[in-house]
């Protein structure tokens, strides 16, 4: 299998299980704020599931004269096979499938218009098959319905515009809205991969997406045409090594140092794998927004208070306990903090921090 990560110890390091890069993007120059921010938005890190996702691609897709994956389903008895990628909610989970996508095969699709091989689709959460046929022929340019189509026209017109306009592989984000409505899910996902235009369809969702597919057996023929991938939770050493790598790298993209509060406590990582429960996703979006924080507010440093208060603004409903509360969570996680000798020295030797334009911790102004 040709792997999608490489070697990067500054990421995360080989020991830990999974080795991490970042997909190439041209970095703006530093005194560009926004165009910076927009960027680090956009850093991605390899993963194991990158890897998975991609040896399945592996098995469905066909490939070129010298192996190369091509954006184009393999015949198997006069259909396609797709694969089903499930995790739980804000894993992780799309941002992966368009990111392997995007980095295999260039393709310019975005959520509103396909590209030259691949269309994407996000379903709303009142989702019928007649409105996700909709949807697709919008991402072809289509927008002139009949004012009574029916559910069977509009699948008609949406697989002979997806196929003008070359389009070979369907990503459907969301699925799971499409299901406990009454609506013919199971024939529209088969008869999308069926007949000699069939597509290869990349169907994400939570894991109500793979009960509905794998555990029903009246559906039993439409998971022979789906390979299963349960984005499963890296072990907690893995997803710590993968986390504090995240944020090294980010700080240094940023063109910011880390503080004291981060450097010199050796479960910073721990707080933020902690604070988002293991949600590999949630705990990179975290990373990203409070360094982003700290870029923007002129500072030439991202410290805890960063990510505190990013986590106050965030994840408060998702967890009630910020690990970023120095006392309560190392008591809590019986952590052995640095000592303060230790600590004072450190802070005798760094830098000093350059005054962020707007003050944090005596005005209520919200970041």
């Amino acid at each position: 299998m040709k792997e999608l990560n490489k070697p990067n110890d500054e990421v995360a390091p080989e020991e830990a299980g999974i080795r991490g890069s970042v997909m190439e993007d041209t970095r703006p120059p530093q005194e560009d704020t926004p165009a910076l921010v927009e960027w680090l938005l956009r850093r991605y890190f390899v993963t194991g599931w990158d890897n998975q996702f991609v040896e399945r691609l592996e098995l469905i897709l066909k490939r070129d004269v010298d192996g190369n994956l091509l954006p184009q389903g393999k015949m198997f008895r006069m259909e396609r096979k797709g694969v089903t990628v499930t995790a739980a909610s804000q894993d992780g989970k799309t941002t992966m499938v368009v990111q392997v996508f995007k980095r295999l095969f260039d393709d310019g699709f975005t959520d509103t218009k396909c590209g030259k091989h691949i269309a994407y689709c996000r379903l709303r959460g009142d989702a019928t098959v007649k409105s996700v046929c909709m949807d697709l022929c919008r991402t072809t340019g289509y927008y002139n319905f009949p004012s009574k189509l029916t559910r069977a026209e509009a699948h008609e017109l949406a697989t002979h515009r997806l196929r003008l306009a070359g389009v070979k592989i369907l990503v459907i984000d969301e699925a799971h809205n499409l299901l406990g409505k009454n609506e013919p899910v199971n024939l529209f996902l088969k008869t999308l991969a069926q007949d000699s235009g069939g597509f290869s369809v990349i169907l994400i969702g939570t894991p109500k997406v793979r009960e509905f597919v794998y555990e029903r057996s009246e559906n039993m023929e439409m998971a022979e045409r789906y390979l299963d991938l349960p984005l499963l939770p890296f072990e907690r050493p893995q997803t710590v090594a993968l986390i504090n790598g995240a944020v090294e790298r980010l700080a240094r993209d940023a063109g910011v140092d880390l503080a004291p509060s981060i450097r010199f406590d050796p479960y910073f990582g721990d707080r933020i794998y902690d604070g988002c429960r293991g949600s590999l996703g949630r705990c990179m979006f975290l990373i990203a927004m409070a360094t982003v924080r700290a870029l923007e507010e002129g500072g030439d440093t991202v410290d805890i208070e960063d990510f505190k208060r990013i986590f106050d603004l965030k994840y408060l409903h998702y967890n009630p306990d910020n690990p970023f509360n120095i006392s309560d969570w190392a008591s809590r996680a019986g952590a052995a903090m640095i000592d303060d000798a230790a600590s004072s020295k450190s802070v005798k030797t760094a830098k000093p921090k350059r005054k962020r334009g707007r003050s944090r911790k005596n005005s209520g102004a919200a970041a």
